[in-house]
């Protein structure tokens, strides 16, 4: 498609009018409302946001302007983002588990002038107000709010009006998509309806849904991209989108039964939960086709047991990817466990699959310096662990107004576009797949080697009394002592110190002699992981680096 004339088919919002042309009376979003669970088609999904638009528009919106959003999940959230796309304007999403101090932080950088919040959160912008001067026009969805229309309510004479999308380039800026901050300060993301476009793309090919699909989204902005693919979204009321680690297996799997649902997806710690209560009781899952997790590495253990729980036809998918591009790579969960698991065990690292088609990804040397040009000899050749970078349409081209982090983050080519820099290190293997083996930042770099971490961990956590391990760095780069960290399984640790001190030899014995992880001499036992907000699944290893430093000085 040319990127020289605003089109209103470049538009993001068009994605979802040409869905409800397709199948109008196909449900869209199913939604829980008080005890009842609620429907909405397509078609009405379209109007809102269209009506929604208008009234917007009326109340002075113009494109352009940067609109934070603060709804519950449901369809509100979709057809307002959805509404916004159409507008032109840019829909500005914070992850609500970043903290109050990170989030104002956030409002204060990107400076949204339309803010678009449930009564609670109005509430929380009269009391942090002075993050909030640059907003102009606030509404509320369906609640009531003074100062703050609702939406819904504006949008009630327009009911039945289309609204044609705001013509628009593909490389416009759609949305503002703010990073969790789970591994350095949260950065807004900028997307391009490019961008957008090429992933509804990418998401079609890499998992062939059919027509009818049903979802049940453990990760809620993920319906937005339902909305997109034609896929009815059962909004699963025993999932929390800020606390996805104290879902309710037993309530996500009688949603999962009831509305026959073909796909899930979301965090491992998510599905790790229902999987372990399916176990248990053993129940199976028939009518799923696909289990799709990601957020952190998802352990040979999670796909056995859901191996068990799905269809012979079913399985287990985990798309690597980041905030800034998405999706990178995918590797099916029965795959795993006949070609990597075990190459895992051994230290080789978590395999994610192949690159996904139009993404191109290479491996360079490691460094912490801005990279302003990519020139052959900086290209890792196979088996080698280096730096991940990835180029193509999914891939974002800048954070907001972050100059600094774009020059760390970016490396620019001829063509105009960039290469991005995950952050991540790993390597590609003799078949092109993909291997991630840690975040950069948290590669452990001693006097006689660097150690990748999840390399490691992958070793550890063949024990049974591991549920996961993390591998930290003690004291400065070049001459850090590595100390790996295991939170227990409650139900395996030995109460008796004597079996314990066994437990902690058997763990480091797989390390005894290994080229590359014999430093591993120490071992601490850690109750429950810090974790990331958005998935409950990354490890803070930071904040563990810095328990472990004072453990060891005691």
């Amino acid at each position: 498609m040319p990127n020289s004339q605003p089109t209103s088919e470049a538009n993001t919002g068009s994605l979802l009018a040409k869905t409800a042309s397709e199948m109008p009376q196909t449900e869209a979003i199913i939604f829980p409302k008080g005890s009842k669970m609620l429907g909405w088609t397509f078609e009405k999904l379209n109007q809102t946001a269209d009506s929604f638009a208008l009234a917007m528009q009326k109340a002075g919106v113009v494109p352009g302007q940067k609109a934070l959003v603060m709804l519950q999940s449901g369809p509100e959230l979709i057809a307002t983002v959805y509404a916004l796309f159409k507008l032109g304007a840019l829909p500005v999403m914070l992850d609500p588990g970043m903290g109050m101090d990170n989030m104002m932080r956030c409002v204060r950088h990107v400076k949204p002038e339309v803010f678009i919040g449930i009564a609670k959160a109005q509430i929380m912008r009269l009391l942090y107000s002075k993050s909030f001067t640059s907003v102009k026009l606030k509404f509320t969805g369906s609640e009531w709010f003074p100062g703050a229309p609702s939406l819904t309510k504006l949008a009630a004479p327009f009911e039945g009006q289309t609204f044609e999308a705001h013509p628009v380039c593909l490389d416009d800026t759609a949305a503002i998509l703010f990073t969790s901050g789970s591994t350095g300060p949260a950065k807004g993301v900028v997307y391009q309806h490019r961008m957008f476009q090429a992933q509804v793309t990418a998401l079609r090919k890499m998992f062939d849904f059919e027509e009818g699909e049903i979802d049940v989204p453990g990760y809620p902005l993920f319906a937005l991209f339902d909305a997109a693919l034609g896929i009815t979204a059962v909004i699963p009321a025993s999932i929390n989108p800020s606390k996805p680690a104290a879902c309710e297996p037993a309530a996500v799997v009688d949603t999962i039964i009831k509305f026959n649902a073909t796909m899930c997806q979301g965090s491992p710690t998510i599905w790790g939960k229902v999987g372990d209560y399916c176990k248990e009781c053993n129940i199976k899952l028939p009518t799923l086709k696909r289990v799709i997790t990601f957020g952190a590495p998802v352990s040979p253990a999670l796909l056995r047991t859901w191996a068990n729980i799905l269809s012979e036809d079913a399985d287990v998918y985990t798309p690597y990817g980041a905030t800034e591009s998405l999706p990178i790579a995918l590797m099916r969960g029965s795959d795993v466990i006949k070609e990597t698991a075990d190459m895992t065990a051994e230290g080789a690292g978590t395999c994610v699959g192949h690159p996904a088609a139009g993404t191109k990804v290479k491996i360079i040397k490691i460094t912490d310096e801005p990279i302003s040009e990519l020139t052959a000899d900086m290209t890792l050749s196979a088996n080698h662990v280096g730096e991940i970078i990835v180029y193509g349409d999914v891939v974002t081209q800048e954070y907001y107004e972050e100059p600094e982090a774009n020059a760390l983050s970016k490396i620019p080519t001829k063509d105009g576009r960039k290469w991005h820099r995950v952050g991540d290190v790993g390597y590609l293997d003799d078949k092109n797949r993909l291997w991630f083996c840690g975040r950069k930042s948290h590669r452990v770099v001693t006097p006689k080697t660097t150690i990748f971490p999840v390399m490691a961990e992958g070793m550890a956590n063949t024990h049974p009394v591991v549920r996961r391990s993390a591998v930290v760095g003690i004291g400065k780069p070049g001459a850090q002592e590595p100390v790996l960290i295991v939170e227990p399984r409650p139900e395996k640790m030995p109460e008796e110190e004597k079996k314990e001190a066994v437990i902690v030899r058997q763990i480091l014995a797989r390390f005894d002699d290994h080229e590359k992880f014999g430093e591993i001499r120490r071992l601490l036992f850690y109750d429950s992981f810090p974790v990331d907000p958005r998935h409950n699944a990354k490890i803070h290893r930071e904040e563990l680096a810095a328990w472990a430093e004072d453990e060891l000085k005691s």
